[in-house]
């Protein structure tokens, strides 16, 4: 760190670099005074427009815009430091990595997960449009995938407050132009429309793996803007309206915030239980199946400029056949068949099960309104604790061994059958009656499983995911070498039970069970099926 101090304002001891970009740099650093970490942005400007006080100006703009919103998908500021000519900002330290990051490393994401990325960015602008901000630079840099979960919108540096006089002629050309909206580029015009675009552009990003205007140079890029319509998304799926909405050059015609919210949630609906990639950490979690996700109230609509109307039934009539043809797959989905089966909280079967479990699965109670199957009896007496190294139980009467290909073993009951869809993580069992037992893996565990089930209900919770939640208990558990259980229930084809546990079993692994049935059944259930699991099951050998 060469002319940079190592301790400021007497209270911030900066540590390493975290990230460096055409604003600045932005450290790691611990608050000694409040024993907390946060990451520190050092404000620099580019040589020509580093004359004066610009520094400090767009120091000041970035920290008012960011101190007027308190919302889970914003970064928060906590300070503002002037120092030997030197300007700083204090944030919220968040562990993640930018979306950018993610399409580089990782490539283009799936249509489910950049939907739910694309429901909180919306819901952070909103918020930031409600309260008289605007970001102006939207893009992948700007946006964490947060190692907890969250998604959130960083960056206001170039943001314009409605009633802010420090805004200079300057500012206006700042920001990408690889995602900068059109009447920016040309005219100078901001507002929560070049805002939307900017959101566009970047869900484009996320499914293509490039901006829709990207070029070998910025004048090229500048000169497609201007004259050029985006090339059509080619993996948009349900998303293509809301990218054809949002990508209008002229902004009295965009898409705004209210019909892209409905789009959004209607691919989420359309897509869940598809991601290839989870959204999220850690400690894995099943999803919930589309038809559980409930939308939540729609939040405070703000004003803005009203569609013509052949457009907005353009949008109608789209969003009616991704609805139509979703609810078409659900149906189907529930028909009787002899090798899947849907239940109220889980995704259907996409496999048949490759040991021994072969048993026709029956039609989903929820569906038919059959009486659950009896609980499959229990041979031998069995406790859930479990530490590393403690002996696993006779097999029970009904049950069997099963030797997953990732390397775990577990007791599961005869009759069920087993799914894996191509590429996931998480191996389901299920009876054909409601009753679900899922078990994702990850390498990658989190030091602490109660926290990390606290920040996993928020978001699930935010995203409408449970309707009519009602939680029991977030509490950790005496299993293996740490865990800890989330039981809850909500609402959905009936009253449904659920208990999550996230188990580290290792340094490098660890395991999340989801355990469903009807909530009526789940005294029954959870002593004679999931006890067995949790004492019968056995880890891949680290």
């Amino acid at each position: 760190m060469p002319d940079t101090p190592t301790l400021l304002a007497g209270r911030y001891r900066l540590g390493d670099e975290l990230g460096r970009g055409g604003m600045g740099q932005v450290w790691l650093a611990h608050d000694e005074i409040l024993e907390r970490e946060v990451a520190i942005k050092q404000i620099d400007l580019p040589e020509e427009l580093a004359g004066g006080d610009a520094a400090v100006r767009r120091t000041l703009r970035e920290a008012r815009a960011a101190a007027r919103l308190s919302h889970p998908n914003v970064v928060q500021v906590y300070d503002v430091l002037s120092l030997d000519d030197r300007t700083w900002i204090v944030m919220e330290y968040v562990p993640s990595r930018s979306l950018r990051q993610v399409i580089t490393d990782d490539g283009p994401l799936d249509v489910y997960r950049t939907a739910r990325i694309g429901l909180d960015l919306l819901a952070a602008l909103r918020a930031a449009h409600r309260a008289g901000v605007q970001h102006r630079d939207v893009k992948p840099a700007n946006v964490l995938l947060a190692d907890d979960g969250r998604v959130l919108l960083t960056d206001f540096g170039i943001a314009a407050l409605d009633d802010d006089s420090l805004t200079s002629k300057s500012d206006v050309l700042l920001g990408s132009p690889l995602y900068m909206a059109p009447e920016r580029a040309r005219f100078g015009i901001g507002g929560p429309p070049a805002d939307l675009w900017g959101l566009g552009a970047t869900l484009y990003a996320a499914l293509e793996g490039h901006s829709p205007f990207e070029r070998s140079s910025t004048m090229a890029t500048l000169s497609a803007l201007a004259t050029e319509e985006p090339a059509p998304a080619q993996h948009a799926g349900p998303l293509a309206p809301l990218l054809a909405g949002l990508l209008r050059k002229d902004p009295a015609e965009r898409m705004v915030a209210e019909e892209a919210e409905q789009l959004l949630r209607e691919a989420v609906a359309a897509t869940e239980g598809t991601a290839s990639v989870p959204v999220g950490p850690v400690i894995p979690k099943p999803r919930v199946p589309a038809d559980d996700v409930a939308a939540p109230a729609v939040p405070e609509a703000v004003p803005e400029k009203v569609l013509p109307k052949h457009n907005r039934k353009l949008i109608a009539l789209v969003a009616a056949a991704v609805v139509l043809i979703a609810g078409l797959a659900i149906f189907l989905a529930n028909l009787p068949s002899s090798s899947s089966s849907t239940t109220a909280g889980d995704p259907p079967a996409t496999a048949r099960p490759t040991e021994a479990t072969t048993a026709t699965a029956a039609p989903s109670t929820a569906a038919t309104g059959a009486a659950p199957s009896a609980a499959p009896s229990t041979a031998v007496s069995v406790t859930p604790s479990k530490t590393q190294g403690s002996g696993r139980p006779a097999l029970p009467a009904g049950w069997q061994v099963w030797n997953d290909e990732t390397g775990f073993s577990v007791y599961v009951p005869k009759g069920w059958t087993s799914s894996k869809k191509p590429g996931a993580t998480m191996r389901y069992f299920r009876d054909g009656h409601g009753h679900v037992l899922g078990i994702d893996q990850t390498d990658q565990p989190k030091s602490n499983p109660v926290a990390d089930w606290r920040s996993q209900r928020d978001v699930r919770l935010r995203g409408g995911d449970f309707p009519g939640y009602k939680e029991i208990k977030i509490a950790p558990v005496a299993y293996f070498k740490k865990a800890a259980d989330w039981e809850f229930t909500f609402d959905k084809g009936g009253a449904q039970h659920v208990n999550n546990r996230g188990v580290v079993t290792s340094a490098h692994q660890a395991y999340g069970f989801w355990f469903q049935t009807p909530a009526a059944d789940w005294s029954t259930y959870r002593k004679d099926v999931l006890d067995v699991v949790f004492a019968s099951f056995v880890p891949v050998k680290d």
